[in-house]
């Protein structure tokens, strides 16, 4: 549905990255009966990939205003329905909306790109064969904290759709991109209660004499030129650690 497509090199330990305009399909038919036997920890990361696609596209570097509108509306959804599905997989009026929005936010990012989030994640799933979701669920909240100095006010703005009218009219606008990510770390916490969805690298089952790879790696992926925030080996290795518990 997008322009991208990943592939894992096993023998290198690295996943790599393709962009092209030939990858996009003629058409695409969003049937939501083929999820509905999709386990919850897998509902569940896939729909925190599909709300990471959103979010990184509203801050890349490569934002415009179609972008901002398909992540816009795919955070919106994501928010309305991921845990109701998630507990109720036979939802499906909530199985079309996920199934929406994640092709929203694949349009999104197609038309922005992702970042430092999506460079990190491919870099464990490559080293330590994470599965992509997961490593999408733990690395979005460190992420963005990261990227705060130079994309505060566009994390902030995210408050609306994924915090609602209230939330977002009853915070200060200096303190709503930290209520954002306060709010997806609640989200990763009742996934975690619902599913065991991991929201941490150990809870992933991740060999910590690995992170040094994992930061070495994540220098070879391309995500990170569309990052707000430049990084280096150094930074990597400091956000993995982070998110390592």
């Amino acid at each position: 549905m997008t322009c991208v497509a990943v592939i894992s090199d096993p023998d290198r330990s690295i996943k790599m990255s393709f962009t092209s305009n030939m990858l996009y399909p003629r058409a695409a038919i969003l049937d939501p009966r083929m999820t509905l036997t999709l386990p919850p920890h897998i509902t569940a990361a896939t729909g925190m990939d599909a709300l990471t696609h959103a979010v990184e596209a509203y801050i890349s570097l490569q934002k415009n205003p179609m972008s901002d509108a398909y992540s816009w509306q795919a955070i919106r959804i994501i928010r309305a329905n991921l845990m109701n599905v998630v507990k109720n997989g036979g939802d499906r009026e909530g199985r079309l909306a996920l199934a929406n929005a994640s092709t929203m936010a694949g349009i999104a990012f197609s038309n922005a790109m992702v970042g430092v989030v999506h460079n990190l994640g491919h870099a464990t799933g490559g080293v330590c064969h994470v599965a992509h979701g997961v490593a999408m669920n733990i690395y979005l909240p460190v992420g963005l904290e990261y990227d705060l100095p130079k994309a505060g006010e566009m994390i902030g703005e995210l408050l609306m759709p994924l915090g609602g009218p209230d939330v977002y009219a009853h915070t200060p606008a200096e303190q709503r991109a930290v209520k954002v990510i306060s709010l997806i770390r609640e989200m990763r916490d009742e996934l975690y209660e619902i599913c065991k969805l991991p929201r941490t690298l150990k809870e992933a089952n991740v060999d910590r004499a690995k992170l040094p790879d994992i930061a070495a790696a994540a220098l070879k992926d391309g995500a990170s030129m569309y990052n707000v925030e430049e990084i280096d080996y150094n930074d990597a290795l400091a956000l993995i650690e982070k998110a390592y518990e």
